[in-house]
């Protein structure tokens, strides 16, 4: 008779096989999605683009997240990625954060450059630059990818695999722009995953990391 840890190590190797397969299929789609669909996407005019860059993205990222909670990990989706519990304390920490990383760059922008901030926006920078952006990656990231990885080994080590193939879901984009050997991009992103994971970690709640993403994108912008 099989012992009881043998079939639980069994249970955990194939759990992670169908990680692996899903993080594959994922990378795989986003990369079709950005280095070819993405220039008949941005061919329409700037709103119809901006929308079905959405959809695009929420249809890739969104919905095999939720099915996967779901159908798989057998979990309520706003549950497993504790998006209803700590409520308060993701909300504030992601604001009282999220205005520290304002005084940051308004202090580097306004008096280290002697600049000032750009806010003629486009409806796409609102849209997908701040809020997919901000929902949709954290949703991945930090409330899938991050948990399932930490169920098997130490926190610090999942944070540094999260953050390294958070960093690697931009390298599709930054080919496309001819922008992949600008090498301070790839350390700045990483060390951000890092920072996001840890907020993550000490709130308890997406939504911390949630509204920390999309100002971060935001201030970044506007500089």
């Amino acid at each position: 008779m099989e012992s009881k840890l043998s079939i639980e190590n069994r249970a955990k190797i194939s759990d992670t096989k169908i990680m692996i397969g899903y993080l594959f299929i994922f990378y795989f789609v986003w990369c079709i999605k950005e280095l070819w669909i993405r220039q008949y996407i941005y061919s329409f005019d700037e709103t119809t683009s901006a929308i079905l860059e959405a959809l695009v993205k929420s249809f890739i990222w969104i919905v095999p997240a939720w099915l996967y909670i779901k159908y798989y990990l057998h979990n309520k989706l706003f549950d497993y990625l504790k998006m209803n519990v700590n409520l308060k304390k993701g909300l504030f920490w992601g604001i009282v954060l999220s205005l520290l990383l304002g005084l940051y760059f308004g202090f580097e922008t306004y008096i280290f450059y002697q600049q000032s901030f750009q806010f003629s926006l486009s409806f796409n920078d609102y849209l997908n630059g701040f809020l997919m952006a901000g929902i949709a990656e954290e949703i991945i990231f930090r409330g899938l990818i991050l948990q399932e990885i930490n169920k098997r080994i130490a926190f610090w080590k999942a944070n540094f695999i999260t953050a390294l193939l958070f960093l690697v879901i931009h390298y599709p984009y930054w080919i496309y722009n001819e922008t992949f050997f600008n090498f301070g991009s790839h350390i700045y992103v990483f060390l951000i995953g890092l920072l996001f994971g840890f907020v993550f970690k000490k709130t308890g709640s997406l939504w911390s990391v949630i509204l920390l993403h999309a100002f971060h994108n935001f201030f970044v912008t506007i500089i």
